[in-house]
């Protein structure tokens, strides 16, 4: 499982619909969370990175790499050797029009 944290920056709620709705298109994609305050998009699942910043860019915005505040040395080494996992307090909010009844 991949945890995917990009930066960018949404105006209104249809642009965090587009970007949504775009994301969920992509196979592997387990559930998409969006901050607007922060402008951090979080995509959970079995996708590749390039993939995700490509179907943002599809919707017409830049995508950039998520950088934390702390910027230590010693938790980017951290994070060097440990696997992604889920950030604190993500909750997964997959919304009716995100998935399909079977």
């Amino acid at each position: 499982m991949e945890v995917v944290e990009l930066k960018v920056r949404l105006h209104c709620k249809a642009c965090e619909k587009a970007v949504r709705k775009s994301l969920l298109k992509i196979n592997g994609v387990k559930c998409v969370e969006i901050d607007m305050i922060s402008c951090k998009i979080t995509v959970l699942g079995y996708v590749d990175r390039k993939a995700v910043v490509k179907s943002i860019h599809k919707t017409g915005r830049k995508a950039e790499t998520w950088r934390p505040s702390s910027s230590s040395a010693a938790a980017r080494k951290r994070d060097e050797y440990f696997s992604p996992r889920l950030p604190k307090g993500f909750s997964c909010i997959i919304p009716r029009w995100g998935y399909q009844k079977v």
